[in-house]
């Protein structure tokens, strides 16, 4: 096999590094092709080897991505007619961060022994030797029953919903706020330094075990607009589903005016339709005179976040509405932003250009809380992220790479914070720590709702968290779903099949 030989010590070094996986039968298969001859007595013998020869090169791709952690290829190509091309730039970047270079380091010692060995030994037979070694290791890992511990909780999760009722007590009307966050995830927060920000104990209820389910912003954002049913399957939220299901439908049969806003327009991506067709929300308010403050890795604009929640507010002061909900998405830390003013961006650490944003967006919410503190009326805010970052990248996922839903991209910081005559002397903030999704958020919501928290005297919060119903970890995008059982974490990914992942890929 000559050089080959390092194409599959290379890939088996991954594998055991956690970066692969390896599928013992088309690598057996394809090592099968590399060794075969072209016989020299047919016709056109040297057209048929330069034949096999381009071959192998096709092949050797097909199979490595295919082995890799990467979305299928056609499913990554029609995503880039999707969305167009990354700004070489980001591309540049993202490129720099994905490399390992303790791997680099190793790969490159590997292919020296190769060339080294090459011409001592035949190392075919070493190669085969190791491949076969493949399925015994596989044998290690516990795989079965995953499908039926699957079925069941999507069995479970579809008889689960929480409704939404008229308040038994009257006359403490409040407006809701979610506030819907792209890219911030604990683990982000970590990497930067800002787990702890003071920020995070204005909420009178924190969420530390939330997950959002999905890692990608249409799919994460209908999720939590149909919060009050259990959670679907991937391809279910993309159809009907009964009223219940709805949050913001829901708060209208109660009499909420529902508003809609977003700091950015990306055509390419239809979040306007999907939150409008499959999550029920109303039309985004314009964004007209509103400055631009960053741009997106596609060079989409990105609106000026504060400005645009002042806008909101000042249209709601002139509405005569009792009360109403605002669901605002908010994408100012997405990967590839960048300020309006800033050339060279893609220069700089990409978790220093993060935390400036994060910082930057603590300090306008609090500057917004702060006005609706002073105007004299009842507010529930809820923070939520849609996922996370990805930061810090694993052994199986670069930097910026969401395909698969891992636990460090879906555990979210989700806290609720209550503005209103009478409970600013409230001292104790309830930390949520067990598994939870959207679920137990619209509990929450419901039990404010049937019971308003605004009092001159104040309300404790703790009996609104009290029972609150937790959700098993089961993540999933359109080509990969993670599950959590026991303490260890499955794909079931591209090969439709589940393969158990490496300690460094979850860490």
């Amino acid at each position: 096999m000559g050089l080959w030989s390092f194409y599959f010590l290379g890939k088996l070094f991954l594998y055991l590094w956690g970066a692969l996986r390896f599928h013992f039968f088309l690598n057996l298969l394809f090592i099968v092709f590399l060794v075969l001859p072209v016989p020299k007595m047919l016709p056109l013998h040297h057209v048929l080897k330069t034949g096999k020869l381009v071959l192998s090169f096709v092949f050797g791709f097909l199979l490595l991505w295919y082995d890799s952690y990467f979305p299928p290829l056609i499913y990554t190509i029609g995503t880039f007619q999707q969305i167009g091309i990354p700004e070489k730039e980001y591309i540049y970047r993202f490129i720099i961060n994905a490399l390992n270079p303790i791997a680099i380091v190793i790969l490159i010692i590997i292919l020296a022994l190769s060339i080294y060995l090459n011409k001592r030994i035949k190392l075919t037979p070493v190669v085969v030797i190791l491949v076969l070694l493949v399925p015994l290791y596989e044998l290690t890992q516990k795989k079965e029953g995953l499908t039926e511990y699957l079925n069941a909780f999507h069995q479970s999760e579809s008889k689960r919903a929480v409704s939404f009722e008229q308040p038994i007590i009257k006359g403490h009307d409040f407006d809701i706020l979610i506030l819907h966050i792209c890219s911030l995830s604990w683990d982000d927060l970590r990497t930067v330094g800002q787990e702890n920000h003071p920020f995070f104990r204005e909420f009178d209820i924190l969420f530390t075990n939330f997950n959002s389910v999905s890692s990608y912003t249409n799919p994460s954002a209908i999720r939590l607009l149909r919060a009050n049913c259990g959670q679907h399957k991937h391809e279910a939220i993309y159809q009907d589903a009964p009223k219940k299901c709805f949050m913001l439908e829901n708060l209208r049969s109660l009499d909420y005016q529902t508003h809609t806003a977003i700091d950015n327009d990306a055509p390419a991506y239809r979040f306007i339709e999907d939150i409008m067709n499959y999550g029920r929300a109303s039309a985004p308010m314009s964004l007209k005179g509103i400055p631009v403050q960053q741009y997106d890795f596609d060079k989409t604009p990105i609106y000026n976040d504060l400005l645009i929640l002042e806008k909101w507010w000042e249209m709601r002061q002139k509405s005569d509405a009792e009360h109403v909900v605002l669901y605002f998405d908010i994408t100012t830390l997405h990967g590839g932003s960048h300020w309006a003013q800033e050339k060279d961006w893609w220069k700089r650490d990409r978790p220093t250009l993060y935390k400036e944003f994060l910082l930057n967006l603590f300090a306008n919410l609090r500057k917004f809380f702060q006005q609706l503190e002073s105007s004299g009326r009842n507010f529930v805010i809820v923070f939520i992220p849609e996922h996370g970052m990805a930061l810090r990248g694993t052994s199986i996922q670069a930097p910026d790479l969401r395909d698969i839903p891992l636990p460090q991209i879906t555990n979210i910081p989700v806290g609720i914070k209550l503005i209103g005559p009478g409970y600013h002397d409230t001292p104790r903030q309830e930390i949520i720590d067990k598994p939870a999704s959207y679920l137990a958020l619209a509990q929450i919501l419901a039990s404010f709702l049937k019971k308003p928290p605004f009092s001159t005297g104040g309300i404790p919060i703790k009996p609104y968290v009290e029972d609150l119903p937790e959700t098993k970890f089961v993540a999933e995008n359109q080509e990969a779903l993670i599950v959590k059982r026991d303490s260890e974490y499955y794909l079931y990914g591209k090969e439709k099949t589940w393969s158990k992942l490496p300690a460094s890929a979850v860490r």
